[in-house]
């Protein structure tokens, strides 16, 4: 076992040992860690700064937890052990810790599901959430479904969200009579994972391409049907994750279905497209709890890609994977002393309170009673409105942070997907410059190319009516000019994704021109 050296900043810490006398000392030290973590921290003890793993007599390292919990308890935080290992003279323990429940929201992380029609997705979903095993008929699938068809088809083609909740790597939601209820989730909960179902089939690339750029995910978890491989728009799906800079998980599912011969095949095809150019990752087929606690840690490098082999049928490799999740650490940090910005991803209208809009609040703090501006509309002006109320998880509440999916209900105006709410309103855009990198096109692109713009909830067609090569083609990188129909705010160094038929067009706004 050998640890990188120690880091002054993030939320990672070392002590060789730990005193009981010197808990104001590791007290303040913890807190500080976990707030460089969003909300928790993890403690190697037994370990120096330099990353010798000395480890501890057994009397000597539980009374250095003994101190670890004591200086916890002074910050209303908790600890849980993940796991102790051998050092060169005793033994090491990896400790996480986090705020208590209760003393502030629970710390979130947003995970997009991703992969082929038929992988087994939105019953991965419900195993996860119920700790229950499928039927193997999609029982767990109606878990997460949001429409019947859904239901009937066994295809999502809708963006479906459900929250699991953990206190320590236990999860929450099976202790529930309703695993759904997000209300009881969030309050009952340290930590939330946020889970964003999307479509797997080719028709619904367009909802999924708005999922995805909408929920801002700190990870995406690719999953994979053993029986039948990487296909076609899981490859797809693993290529746009690349493409955006996203850490991938894959969970390769079904074990239970694929012969031993087909499912070393679907590995060595998994690994091996990982590795490829274009992707260039590293793959860690996760096989024991040791492995767990690893891969974890190392999600903070989006160089590692862990590998589940699980079943939702028979349970083979759940237990993993669910640690694995409650372990997974926040990737994002959230801004909330600026403007609050949020774009609208779901439009409402609620019986007895009126219209409702939800999306992820990407800066600032939006208050109930707050006058916001929503827009712009087609002509470029913004409508004001007043903030009646605010839930998160369906949790009501007097304001909302940075980082939180929230729904508002808001003054009767016009709205529409892809409008924003902010306290600020920003001038607003039709055209634009950016860096547009072509990751699939047959053909040549030239000035007059049209196609849909996907830029966080908004979804827009565009044509591109300057490059500075005339011309661009597969694999190609560019400066371009970019013109909507209708005016939309956008922000500078902001990723975006255009399509057109199988064109694929990776994009960063770099300037917005005003008329």
């Amino acid at each position: 076992m050998t640890y990188p050296p120690e880091s002054e900043e993030g939320n990672v810490e070392y002590k060789l040992r730990l005193d009981l006398s010197d808990d104001d000392h590791i007290a303040g030290q913890m807190r500080r860690r976990i707030l460089e973590g969003g909300g928790e921290a993890l403690y190697v003890i037994g370990v120096t700064d330099d990353g010798q793993p000395v480890g501890l007599p057994q009397d000597l390292l539980e009374r250095s937890l003994a101190a670890l919990e004591r200086a916890a308890n002074r910050i209303n935080a908790t600890i849980h052990v993940l796991r102790t290992v051998d050092g060169y003279s005793g033994r090491i323990a990896e400790v996480l810790i986090r705020w208590k429940r209760g003393t502030s929201p629970p710390l979130t992380v947003y995970i997009t599901v991703l992969g082929n029609v038929d992988a087994g997705k939105s019953t991965l979903i419900g195993a996860v959430m119920t700790g229950r095993r499928d039927n193997g008929k999609g029982e767990l699938r109606s878990v997460v479904a949001r429409y019947i068809h859904e239901i009937l088809t066994g295809r999502t083609s809708s963006i479906s969200s459900r929250i699991v909740g953990f206190v320590g790597d236990r999860v929450v939601n099976e202790a529930l009579s309703d695993p759904l209820d997000e209300q009881e989730v969030f309050l009952r909960s340290e930590k939330v994972l946020f889970f964003t179902d999307l479509g797997g089939h080719e028709r619904y690339v367009r909802t999924t391409l708005r999922g995805v750029l909408s929920r801002s995910p700190d990870y995406v978890m690719l999953v994979v049907g053993a029986n039948a491989g990487l296909q076609r728009m899981g490859r797809e799906h693993l290529g746009i994750a690349a493409a955006l800079g996203l850490p991938v998980i894959i969970v390769v599912t079904k074990v239970d279905l694929a012969p031993p011969e087909v499912l070393d095949r679907t590995l060595e095809e998994v690994q091996r497209l990982v590795k490829m150019p274009g992707v260039s990752r590293l793959p860690m087929l996760v096989r024991d709890w040791d492995d767990v606690v690893v891969a974890a840690r190392s999600m903070t490098n989006i160089k590692i890609v862990p590998i589940f082999l699980v079943s939702n049928v028979t349970g083979h490799g759940m237990d993993k994977l669910r640690r694995f999740l409650a372990l997974l650490p926040p990737r994002q940090t959230w801004d909330d002393t600026g403007s609050a910005r949020m774009y609208v991803d779901e439009v409402f209208s609620v019986r007895g309170v009126g219209l409702v809009v939800g999306g992820l609040l990407i800066s600032g703090v939006v208050r109930r009673g707050d006058r916001v501006y929503v827009g712009p509309t087609h002509d470029g002006s913004w409508q004001r409105a007043m903030v009646k109320s605010i839930h998160v998880n369906r949790v009501p509440t007097e304001s909302a942070r940075a980082g939180q999916y929230v729904t508002m209900a808001i003054d009767n105006v016009a709205v529409s997907k892809g409008m924003m709410v902010t306290d600020m309103p920003e001038r607003p855009t039709r055209c634009f410059e950016a860096r547009l990198f072509v990751l699939r096109h047959p053909t040549v692109i030239r000035p007059g190319f049209e196609g849909v713009v996907h830029y966080r909830s908004v979804r827009e067609p565009a044509t591109i009516v300057e490059i500075d090569k005339g011309r661009l083609m597969n694999g190609d990188v560019g400066e371009a000019t970019i013109c909507f129909r209708r005016y939309w705010a956008l922000t500078a160094n902001e990723q975006f994704i255009m399509r057109n038929s199988i064109t694929r067009i990776l994009g960063v706004v770099t300037n917005c021109r005003y008329d």
